[in-house]
């Protein structure tokens, strides 16, 4: 039920939720949950298209691009420490086989939006 409410939610709530772990958030998920949770990621990773620039000179707000830093950068460290042996954060239902694809395609839309529309 909370998934479906950040389906309704304009893109910059489902970045602050995320971005204050709100449940029903992917970073929720992850952090609270240790659940890797495929449709908040691509809510999440949606959201960050949604409200990239089309163009290069458009400023962004700098609240939501620390948000947008703070999530991805924190997704990132979540991934590193289910992978260190002297940690014991494990994440369920982590996509192993496709983490290259996912890692991938959250770079780049996090690298689109900072960048106005060219991922290049």
């Amino acid at each position: 039920m909370l998934e479906e409410c950040l389906i309704m939610m304009t893109p910059e709530e489902v970045i602050a939720c995320n971005y204050k772990g709100i449940e029903g958030s992917f970073i929720h998920a992850l952090h609270e949950e240790n659940y890797f949770n495929p449709s908040s990621f691509k809510a999440y990773v949606q959201a960050i298209t949604d409200l990239t620039p089309a163009s290069e000179d458009v400023a962004l707000d700098r609240t939501l691009m620390e948000q947008v830093f703070f999530t991805y950068s924190y997704i990132l460290k979540s991934i590193m420490w289910h992978f260190d042996m002297n940690d014991r954060s494990m994440i369920e239902n982590l996509p192993e086989e496709q983490l290259v694809e996912y890692v991938d395609r959250l770079e780049e839309v996090v690298r689109r939006f900072i960048r106005g529309g060219s991922a290049g």
